[in-house]
């Protein structure tokens, strides 16, 4: 598809500095070239942020492929964006600040020639969209958190239950043991009493 240009001379760039869940314009490399981005910073890790990204496309009913680092959403419609059917293509870059894991979201739009809506409408929309996604990646990070804190209870829900099993078989071993010391003393007792009839003999 020809690719459908956001016209960022429209837009005064910032650089690369975003501010917290704060969308602006950037570029990222695709297909050799870099290309003419929105995006935005998350404080969250990658997982999060693409776990997010899938549910809300998901519930869009938008089936995504993966190559190469990229999420793509061919032939997509994102009415919130545009009522046209673009190409959106994302790509999360992972980062640290401050011993904090941060990950930015970039998006790419590509369409034809009709698309509706001008490239400035397009620009604020496809940031409105990202910057919407926040309370998403916040769910999935409760979501991730959650898993982390179960998978946390059966390890040692399981370590209990190795402590109980090993405690189980000492007490068998400890039953056995004097179950043992009893049929020997028993063993003694009638050795001794043979003794005892051999002396008063």
């Amino acid at each position: 598809m020809k690719k459908f240009s956001l016209i960022l001379a429209l837009f005064t760039l910032t650089g690369t500095v975003s501010f917290a869940q704060k969308a602006f314009e950037g570029k990222i490399r695709y297909k050799k070239i870099d290309q003419p981005a929105l995006a935005v910073e998350y404080d969250y890790p990658v997982a999060v942020v693409e776990n997010a990204l899938k549910a809300k496309m998901a519930d869009l009913q938008l089936k995504y492929t993966a190559a190469k680092d990229f999420i793509s959403y061919n032939n997509s419609s994102i009415p919130s964006i545009t009522r046209s059917v673009l190409d959106y293509t994302f790509k999360t870059i992972p980062s640290v600040k401050n011993g904090k894991e941060k990950t930015t979201l970039y998006m790419i739009m590509e369409g034809g020639n009709n698309v509706v809506g001008d490239a400035a409408t397009l620009a604020a929309n496809g940031k409105s969209f990202l910057e919407s996604l926040a309370s998403d990646v916040k769910r999935s990070d409760a979501i991730f958190r959650i898993k982390k804190q179960e998978d946390i209870l059966v390890t040692e829900e399981q370590k209990l239950q190795s402590l109980k099993d090993a405690y189980k078989e000492l007490e068998e071993k400890l039953q056995k043991n004097l179950d043992e010391q009893q049929k020997q003393s028993r063993i003694i007792a009638s050795q001794k009493s043979v003794l005892d009839d051999l002396k008063n003999n």
